[in-house]
């Protein structure tokens, strides 16, 4: 059995596995940046006032309701 050292990378992996960092940053950042921005905002904006024909507080069913 031979053991042999491991050679250092050529130019064109690192710059493949640069490429892959790239894109994998941009997919985490076009997942994750619309939640954490509207997160962001809401914390500091605060709730606005709700909007024309939506309840601002949660409406209890009519009586004999089935559902």
């Amino acid at each position: 059995m031979t053991l042999t050292t491991m050679t250092a990378r050529s130019g064109g992996a690192a710059t493949r596995d640069r490429s892959v960092v790239v894109v994998l940053l941009l997919m985490l950042a076009l997942v994750f940046g619309p939640a954490i921005g509207l997160h962001v905002a809401v914390n500091l904006l605060g709730p606005g006032a709700a909007p024309d024909g939506l309840a601002a507080t949660a409406t209890e069913a009519p009586r004999g309701a089935r559902g």
